[in-house]
């Protein structure tokens, strides 16, 4: 009898000194690794949103519970928390391989060579071993645990397994609403980053994106304004081809080319000019009418464009509809564009036209916001980027001439965009929580949302490309097409975001 109580209280001291070492080792390696630690977590699909507090709170939690497992007054509550914390451990794992939008890197540490489901394994391990020493310990009078009568002692450990099973998930549905509803500036990466895999020499860094139209590129050139080149989306073939207008005589100061198949436009609101043509033959003719002097041109069909009017009398700038067959504007809104600080600089942005969803989306350089307005200039929904600048922070000075500039560098927030299918794609300036800021130099970061419900997708790295960094790019499918210094490269966009597509991309043609 003697040898048999020696045996057990060897083997649930063999148990608690095995549970101390795994987890002074696990928590002096979060201690030291502090910093990265930190970052993983605020990658977690499950805890992003408490990364700061569990960063601090796991570490410190184990060294507690190895004190406890060291003392002999405490060593089967040491035990007890050993279980209760290792089978929420093990949830967090069940759930990110089950339910997880995306699976990050495992734990560093001595499992940093562990996959998840040898993780898993590994969990489920230690878990059996603290229930084997509970039970083993059970009937003792000197532990509150121990002495209880079977049934109690029975439900207490259920109980425990429970609700640390239901705390993690809890936690879980709580981190994802605010991630993709509340977001206080966290990413979430659903896919590990890959380099482009095609890339194409423009030879030169003056191209800018014009359109798609079935499986070809449009780009224009600010160098030479009247030529596009086109490209097929395999970055195989090239070729140009000159714009011929029916008024080139112009004072042209300001070109811009977009693709709107069968159709093209050549705007300049330096000189109230819109023309059109077709692409077949690449000659554009001058629209007749009331054109107003505009800053931004987007062409939503072959008969009407959104302009954006800046009025440095008034103020202020306002989106417009101008219809080329009426020749005149025939919707505007004033009042769309809210001022925050001059109502002109503190409302630049870029206007993009959703044809798969109907819709014009302005995305506001120097503030955390976009609006979907119809084309009626109605505006229909405002959301907010997961960056918490809502005010836009300029300084506007006025000159000697009476004209007003930027007194010092404005701090963006969206620096370039696109539109694709219910998703808006944003590059954004900024790092966020848990981020290394390391990452800008390497990369772009581009933010996805939703459309249709305002809520955050999830984030995509598009690395440099020879150290030039994207500057534009046009989504297209699965694929995203970058502008990097005088490359023009292709990323394939991760599965996890092309499903939130409302319609699929393959039954699709697109021009953004």
């Amino acid at each position: 009898m003697k040898s048999t109580t020696n045996l057990k209280n060897n083997i649930i001291l063999a148990i608690c000194y095995l549970y101390a070492f795994l987890f002074t080792y696990a928590a002096i390696s979060k201690i030291l690794d502090y910093h990265d630690f930190r970052i993983k977590l605020g990658q977690s699909p499950l805890l992003s949103a408490f990364a700061g507090y569990v960063a601090i709170g796991v570490p410190v939690l184990e060294l507690i519970i190895v004190l406890m497992l060291i003392f002999p007054r405490w060593r089967i509550s040491g035990l007890f928390a050993s279980f209760c914390l290792m089978i929420a451990f093990t949830a967090y794992i069940f759930i990110i391989l089950n339910f997880s939008s995306n699976i990050p890197c495992s734990c560093g540490g001595i499992l940093q060579d562990l996959g998840w489901n040898e993780h898993l394994i590994f969990n489920i391990i230690f878990i059996l071993l603290a229930l084997l020493g509970l039970i083993l310990s059970y009937p003792d009078q000197r532990y509150w645990l121990t002495k209880m009568k079977t049934l109690q002692f029975s439900i207490t450990v259920t109980v425990a397994a429970v609700l640390s099973i239901t705390s993690v998930v809890v936690l879980f549905l709580i981190s994802e609403d605010i991630i993709h509803k509340r977001n206080n500036f966290i990413r979430r990466f659903p896919s590990h980053a890959e380099a482009a895999y095609n890339k194409y020499d423009l030879e030169i860094n003056s191209y800018y994106f014009a359109g798609f139209d079935k499986d070809t590129i449009y780009l224009g050139n600010y160098s030479t304004p009247l030529y596009i080149t086109k490209i097929d989306t395999a970055l195989k073939s090239k070729n140009r081809v000159k714009v011929k207008l029916d008024q080139p005589q112009l004072p042209f100061r300001d070109i811009k080319l977009k693709i709107v198949s069968p159709y093209f436009f050549v705007t300049d609101g330096t000189v109230r000019s819109i023309f059109k043509g077709k692409m077949k033959d690449w000659k554009a003719t001058s629209q007749l009418g009331k054109i107003p002097y505009f800053t931004i041109a987007e062409p939503i069909d072959s008969s009407t464009v959104a302009l954006r009017l800046t009025s440095y009398i008034k103020k202020n700038n306002r989106l417009v509809t101008y219809g080329l067959n009426e020749k005149r504007i025939i919707a505007e809104n004033k009042n769309v564009l809210k001022k925050q600080v001059d109502g002109i600089f503190d409302t630049d942005g870029m206007l993009h036209y959703n044809n798969q969803l109907g819709k014009l989306n302005y995305i506001f350089y120097y503030r955390n916001q976009y609006l979907s307005i119809s084309p009626t200039m109605k505006l229909t929904a405002q959301g907010k980027t997961i960056d918490t600048v809502q005010v836009a922070q300029i300084q506007v000075s006025q000159m000697t001439s009476g004209e007003k500039q930027m007194s010092k560098p404005p701090l963006i927030i969206n620096k370039t965009s696109a539109v694709y299918n219910n998703l808006l794609f944003i590059k954004s300036q900024r790092i966020g929580r848990y981020e290394d800021n390391r990452i800008l130099k390497e990369a772009s970061i581009v933010d996805v949302y939703n459309l249709t419900n305002g809520t955050y997708v999830g984030s995509i790295y598009i690395y440099n490309i020879d150290n030039h960094e994207m500057t534009s790019f046009r989504v297209n499918g699965n694929k995203l097409y970058a502008l990097s210094g005088k490359y023009l490269s292709v990323n394939r966009i991760s599965k996890k975001i092309t499903d939130t597509y409302e319609v699929p991309y393959k039954n699709q043609n697109k021009h953004n």
